[in-house]
C-alpha cells in the first residue's frame, strides 16, 4: 500500500493526458464522420475559449470604419466641388 500511495501522485498527471488524448481521439474520429454530437461540442468549446486576439480584431475593426469613413466624406467633398462647377447651360454665352 505504501508504494501505490507514493506512486500515483507521480503518475496522475501522465494519467490525465493519456485520458485527455484519448478523449480527443475519440471526438476526432466523431468528428472526421461528421456526427452532429462532436460538431455541436467543438462549437461550443469555440464559444467559450476566450479570443487571443480580441484586442486586435477590435482596433482594425476601429480602423476601417475611420478609413471608410474618411473616404465617404472626401467623396462627398468630391461631389459638392462638381456641382458647384457645373455651369447651367442657359447661363453660358457665345
Amino acid at each position: 500500500m505504501m508504494i501505490s500511495d507514493e506512486l500515483f501522485p507521480l503518475f496522475l498527471p501522465w494519467l490525465i493526458f493519456f485520458g485527455l488524448v484519448l478523449i480527443f481521439k475519440k471526438l476526432f474520429s466523431l468528428a472526421k464522420k461528421q456526427k452532429a454530437g462532436a460538431i455541436i461540442f467543438g462549437a461550443l468549446i469555440q464559444m467559450m475559449m476566450p479570443d487571443p486576439y480580441a484586442e486586435r480584431t477590435v482596433k482594425v475593426v476601429q480602423e476601417d470604419k475611420k478609413t471608410i469613413k474618411k473616404e465617404q466624406d472626401e467623396n462627398e467633398d468630391d461631389d459638392k466641388a462638381k456641382e458647384q462647377d457645373k455651369t447651367p447651360l442657359f447661363l453660358e454665352e457665345d
